[in-house]
């Protein structure tokens, strides 16, 4: 197991993918991110990767992460957007590409099918859930962790009926596990194969945006962000690979950019 920590998202990839450059694939890689909601000292880091995913031919940072949150929808409509606007709309238009094996956790996050055969909303659940608990219990103390640890918040992205007969293709977050603790709301991912080259870097903008969403509807701030990578690899070339790592990491200056859900 390998444990990468770092204050922001742009520094624990880049972390992560010099070890991955330098060891190879990797089983458990877990990067414990403090600010997700941070862009931190690479402020061009995300037109460098982008630029990189471009020429590869392969989604931008904003595609990747929109497949794990509407933040598009989010900012627009907020969550109307995101429980009615992109299930009922954007969803179905999405649906019709081919390979839609990839890319459906935002739409499993907010539209499952019942065993009665009626649908649900994981995602209003769950915060409505954190809002019921937030105004009963009032100020968070160390007994709640018990509600916590068993699972109260837990969001299981893997769907036994649709990806139980799958040996390749299927989807690769497998789980979301929210916590609410010392007035901050923080996110544990867990992906049972995590292409650090093409999906890592927007698929931490995705989780950050999803975390910041449950934040501001909780009225809580946003804490760490923990991604367990159970197999974690580099895709491409290693000479493309350090070129991308070199841009980004030449890039670094003092400004530090927060809100990353209006970005």
């Amino acid at each position: 197991m390998k444990l990468i920590e770092a204050d922001t998202r742009t520094e624990a990839w880049l972390k992560a993918a010099k070890f991955l450059l330098c060891n190879g694939p990797s089983l458990n890689l877990v990067l414990g991110i403090r600010s997700p909601d941070s862009r931190g000292p690479y402020p061009t880091a995300r037109r460098h990767i982008d630029e990189f995913l471009d020429r590869e031919g392969q989604y931008s940072m904003h595609t990747v992460a929109e497949t794990i949150f509407p933040g598009y929808e989010y900012r627009k409509q907020g969550l109307q957007g995101v429980f009615n606007v992109y299930p009922d709309e954007i969803y179905p238009r999405i649906k019709k590409h081919r390979n839609i094996s990839w890319g459906t956790y935002a739409y499993r996050l907010v539209r499952r099918r019942k065993a009665n055969g009626t649908d649900m909303n994981p995602l209003e659940q769950l915060i409505q859930k954190m809002q019921t608990s937030l105004g009963t219990r009032g100020t968070m103390r160390s007994c709640y962790e018990i509600g916590l640890a068993e699972g109260e918040y837990d969001l299981p992205l893997y769907s036994t009926t649709e990806d139980g007969t799958r040996h390749r293709g299927g989807p690769c977050l497998s789980h979301l596990s929210f916590k609410l603790f010392s007035g901050a709301v923080h996110l544990t991912a867990v992906y049972r194969s995590h292409d650090y080259t093409y999906k890592v870097p927007g698929n931490l903008l995705g989780l950050a945006r999803l975390q910041g969403c449950v934040a501001g509807e909780t009225e809580q701030r946003m804490g760490s962000l923990v991604v367990h990578s159970t197999y974690a690899y580099l895709s491409g070339g290693k000479t493309k690979i350090q070129k991308l790592l070199s841009d980004v990491g030449t890039t670094a200056d003092q400004r530090e950019t927060s809100n990353v859900v209006a970005h």
